[in-house]
């Protein structure tokens, strides 16, 4: 049996907005959620006077300005009795959904309205601008040395490889089935580039030891602005036709700054030693399954944000598709591959879809999939999906298990 709050609530609206550089008028990141909220809420038919929570995602990196949920707040005219920004780095965006259902299910607001957005590919350059975002906070011990953000992962890399015999071929193997579904999606960054091979992969130049160039997540081109519409079960099952149950949702946040990562032991999902290779994932995806009363066997697609490929691996194994440490024979031995695998990453994920920072976007891929309008390559009879949102340098991490029916 799950949590109580397991199909306790649904999605009744979901929209997005894109802006690219060719527009003949390119939004802001303030525009893009504020259409995509509007839209939402027009398919939820629910007017910005019934909006009881308002939750953003952390402040666009093309529109900083503090407290950004109230800034939307005040575009939107609507106003809640909650609002905040949820900003634990990138899963922020599928952690807002969680404190919506919280939210709707106190019985004081019947619909609360999550809201991501960023635009800093078209805005500021993300290329020039985001390589060195995760140092800017570790003035002590990571800035003086001017890391960019794929050094900081590559030492995780390096010890997970390490600890657990990962070969090339086998990270590899991720970007490439990664690009097979990028090929059918019409909005795909890398979709033009063609198919890949490993030794494409393998032959690709060294950017941060043991991260080649097609080992990493590349920029989406355009801006997104994502929304979604929560309400609680009673609601959802009275007044909307076609609800997306929200089965099940976990968290967990297990450092700030990869030089301080060390320093954590005996929390959450560390253990017992200091370590980089237990991350939280595992500990977000067992709340999340608990709460929906499944397991990994009942899952029909993954989405993940994780931006590079072995990060891919250890997601795999953390959300329970193979053992610790099993990820690389996963992958090579078919697991996630195109035509008989896991579904994974059914848009390219951030290796070839493209890295759209706070978007909700991977949250509504999962919804389209369940609901037969896959605007790439639908998977077939999909019943349930999951999405996990990552942060940091593999430091927050947000699980949702989406579901076409209350019953599971």
């Amino acid at each position: 049996m799950g949590s109580k709050l397991g199909c306790a609530a649904a999605i009744v609206g979901i929209a997005k907005a894109l802006t690219f550089k060719g527009d003949a008028e390119i939004k802001s990141p303030l525009q893009l959620g504020a259409i995509a909220a509007r839209d939402a809420m027009r398919q939820a038919g629910v007017s910005r006077k019934q909006i009881g929570a308002l939750f953003t995602a952390r402040m666009p990196t093309a529109y900083r300005t503090l407290q950004y949920n109230q800034t939307l707040l005040n575009e939107l005219k609507v106003c809640p009795t909650f609002t905040s920004e949820i900003s634990n780095h990138g899963a922020g965006a599928i952690a807002s959904l969680q404190y919506a259902v919280m939210t709707v299910n106190s019985g004081i607001v019947d619909y609360a309205l999550c809201v991501t957005n960023e635009a800093a590919t078209v805005w500021l350059g993300k290329a020039k601008t985001g390589s060195n975002a995760m140092i800017e906070s570790n003035l002590q011990f990571e800035a003086p040395y001017g890391p960019i953000t794929p050094a900081l992962y590559a030492q995780i890399a390096c010890r997970y490889i390490h600890e657990f015999g990962v070969k090339p071929q086998m990270t590899a193997r991720v970007a490439v089935e990664n690009r097979r579904w990028a090929l059918d999606h019409p909005g795909a960054a890398m979709r033009h580039k063609g198919p890949l091979t490993i030794d494409d992969v393998l032959s690709s130049r060294m950017i941060a030891s043991p991260l080649r160039l097609l080992d990493c997540s590349v920029n989406y081109p355009a801006g997104i602005g994502s929304a979604v519409v929560v309400t609680r079960a009673d609601i959802a099952n009275r007044d909307h036709a076609r609800p997306t149950w929200i089965a099940g949702y976990g968290q967990s946040n297990t450092h700030e700054w990869i030089s301080e990562r060390m320093g954590v032991w005996d929390a959450g999902p560390v253990g017992s030693e200091p370590n980089l290779t237990s991350i939280g994932v595992a500990e977000a995806a067992q709340q999340a399954y608990a709460m929906a009363g499944v397991c990994p066997q009942d899952i029909d697609l993954v989405e993940t944000s994780a931006p590079f490929t072995f990060a891919n691996l250890m997601v795999l194994e953390d959300l329970g598709f193979c053992q610790k440490g099993e990820g690389g024979p996963f992958v090579a031995g078919g697991g996630i591959d195109f035509e008989n695998g896991l579904p994974f990453n059914t848009r390219g994920g951030y290796l070839s879809f493209g890295q759209t920072a706070q978007g909700l976007d991977d949250l509504h891929e999962v919804h389209d999939q369940l609901w037969g309008q896959a605007e790439g390559r639908q998977v077939a009879n999909a019943r349930v999906g999951l999405a996990h949102g990552h942060g940091g340098v593999l430091a927050c991490h947000s699980v949702m298990i989406l579901s076409k029916e209350r019953t599971l």
